[in-house]
């Protein structure tokens, strides 16, 4: 009897100590799950904490130049002051923005996540301005090399495919999408020599990311030709004003989606960054090309409206045009158009 209560005893022991295991087991696993940083290498974290400071600085330079006053500067000229200062107020909130989208994707991404999305992370540190965090994601992405598949160069690879009755069909409609949203931008804020609110890439961008980066190369080059039936004379002032102005920047949405970054109907992080990155960059190209265009074409012919210095001009003027008025809008309803877009596409 007094052997049986032992064993017994034993056994209720042990289960004990497996349950108390367990137990241990699971909230480490809780812990991990919920502080993914846990599974992060000592370099990522250090490039978390960087991440960190580098926002909090590019939130005091924010605040600072929102403070500004002409007499801190050399300044003479009030409305070059004012100008100046609204881009650097637009700049440092980009900067500060992606800033806090890097730091939130270091602390939800563990390596794998982050050695699977290479591009989003580089991008992101580069827009940030976060030098520290390139050189460590260099590093992390040579040290963690893996075995790569060899793909095969295809011009499928670039969203070049034989078209079909469907997909002419499509561009059709999204041409004509295009310039219905063109022709709404003249009732929308405008800036006084031209740009502001532009709708007209919205469709562009949802048929290269839905559908084919060469329908939305070939709907823009349409909506472009067609958008001379309704633009203004006073808009165009040369063959070059056309092309900078309209042309290129309507196919630009179209060459930014062969970049292919992955967005599905799943509500994922990346895929909400994938969001950011196609607008992000497709207005990037807009705001390049329409920025030689300010110098090369209008203020070679007309002289900049205020300042003595051409390219600071059309950096300013372009960057207020892009990124204060239409990238905002368009990032923001970019996301239920891709969505539903995705939805009708079954995708």
């Amino acid at each position: 009897m007094q052997k049986e209560k032992v064993q017994n005893v034993q056994t209720d022991l042990q289960e004990e100590v497996k349950l108390l295991l367990n137990s241990q087991t699971n909230k480490e696993k809780w812990w991990v799950h919920i502080h993914p940083i846990r599974e992060k290498p000592w370099l990522l974290k250090i490039a978390m904490i960087c991440s960190l400071i580098t926002t909090v600085m590019l939130l005091v330079g924010l605040i600072l130049f929102s403070v500004m006053e002409i007499s801190w500067t050399n300044i003479i000229d009030p409305q070059v002051f004012e100008n100046v200062q609204t881009f650097s107020i637009m700049l440092f909130s980009f900067a500060f923005a992606f800033g806090i989208l890097i730091t939130i994707s270091w602390f939800l991404a563990d390596l794998d996540k982050i050695l699977n999305n290479k591009m989003q992370f580089i991008l992101l540190s580069v827009l940030s301005l976060m030098v520290i965090n390139i050189g460590i994601l260099i590093y992390v992405f040579e040290t963690n090399k893996g075995a790569k598949s060899k793909r095969h160069l295809s011009w499928k690879l670039f969203g070049i495919r034989k078209l079909t009755i469907h997909d002419v069909v499509l561009c059709g409609m999204f041409t004509a999408l295009t310039i219905v949203f063109a022709y709404t931008e003249q009732f929308m804020p405008q800036l006084p020599n031209g740009g502001g609110i532009a709708l007209k890439y919205l469709p562009l961008i949802t048929l290269g990311v839905v559908c084919s980066p060469v329908l939305s190369i070939l709907a823009g080059g349409a909506s472009a030709l067609m958008s001379l039936l309704f633009l203004s004379s006073g808009l165009i002032i040369s063959p070059w004003s056309y092309l900078l102005d309209y042309f290129i920047p309507m196919m630009i949405p179209g060459m930014i989606s062969m970049l292919k970054f992955k967005i599905t109907r799943k509500n994922g992080y990346i895929s909400y960054l994938n969001y950011i990155i196609v607008g992000f960059f497709t207005f990037l190209g807009i705001y390049i090309v329409q920025t030689i265009s300010g110098y090369f074409v209008w203020v070679a012919a007309f002289g900049p409206s205020w300042g003595d210095n051409g390219w600071v001009y059309s950096i300013i003027y372009n960057g207020i045009s892009v990124w204060a008025l239409s990238y905002p809008v368009n990032q923001v309803l970019m996301v239920p158009m891709i969505k539903i877009s995705l939805l009708i596409n079954r995708k």
